[in-house]
């Protein structure tokens, strides 16, 4: 198999189920079902969380600003929190001062929902993880920041 400058063997040569994607794909699935697991026994699907935990840590948001720090496009911000606004987890509201900006924000119980997920994603990740050294996990940690650099 003839390597690449970069050390990569010829994509021809090898197969995608060789590849390190592949493998961190299938893990990641693994952690994925666990967290989707306790959310959906809140009534969540796997993704609400992320615009959840943006709120509770700045309520009343646009949804522009959702979709910057969340990495997604407005139409799908507006689907998550139309999902959301239905559960009666979040509402929108008109800015007073500015009538062409939404503001999204946590109800009461989108608010009550921050200690149980906030719990769920970390027990989840404590048996995902907890195989692992804590200074294999801290290489592991430490290599998924440096790919999103």
């Amino acid at each position: 198999m003839a390597e690449t400058a970069d050390g990569y063997a010829e994509q021809v040569e090898r197969s995608l189920l060789d590849s390190p994607s592949y493998h961190l794909i299938r893990s990641l699935g693994r952690y994925k079902a666990l967290v989707a697991d306790g959310l959906d026994r809140h009534g969540l699907h796997l993704g609400q969380e992320f615009y959840l935990a943006q709120l509770w840590r700045e309520d009343g948001v646009t949804s522009a600003d959702l979709a910057a720090r969340t990495g997604v496009s407005a139409p799908a911000v507006t689907k998550v929190v139309s999902g959301l606004e239905r559960t009666g987890l979040v509402h929108r509201e008109r800015d007073a001062g500015d009538a062409r900006l939404v503001r999204v924000w946590l109800t009461d119980a989108g608010r009550a929902l921050r200690e149980p997920i906030t719990r769920i994603w970390y027990e989840s990740e404590r048996a995902f993880w907890g195989g692992l050294t804590a200074d294999e996990r801290a290489r592991v940690r430490a290599a998924v920041g440096d790919l999103l650099e």
